[in-house]
């Protein structure tokens, strides 16, 4: 299986096309996967190595999707200390149900 480093996506012959299939409320914040019959016509190992690949770009999107709501809450707080706006987004990622970035100093240096 590949790794994030994976030369598959360097290679030249490498020609990513559009698969339906993600399906999102933008007002809920709901989503769904249906993908194609193409999909699964595909080899077991060939699903697993692009779900994976999808995988890592989703976790990059949701990394970024948190630093910029800690971002938006931090502006709302200009009073507040770095340590106390870091204690308020943790508790606001608490009450939302979702899973708080262990080490978000180092998130927001990453994604400016």
């Amino acid at each position: 299986m590949s790794d994030p480093g994976s030369r598959r996506k360097d290679d030249p012959a490498a020609f990513p096309l559009p698969i339906g299939g993600l399906f999102a409320d933008l007002e809920l914040g709901v989503g769904a996967v249906n993908l194609p019959d193409g999909f699964f016509a595909a080899s077991s190992a060939i699903q697993i190595e692009v779900i994976a690949d999808w995988q890592r770009e989703f976790e990059t999107l949701r990394l970024r999707a948190m630093v910029r709501l800690y971002r938006d809450l931090a502006a709302a707080l200009p009073q507040c200390s770095d340590a106390e706006k870091l204690e308020r987004f943790r508790v606001t990622c608490q009450s939302l149900e979702l899973d708080c970035p262990e080490d978000m100093p180092a998130l927001l240096a990453k994604y400016e």
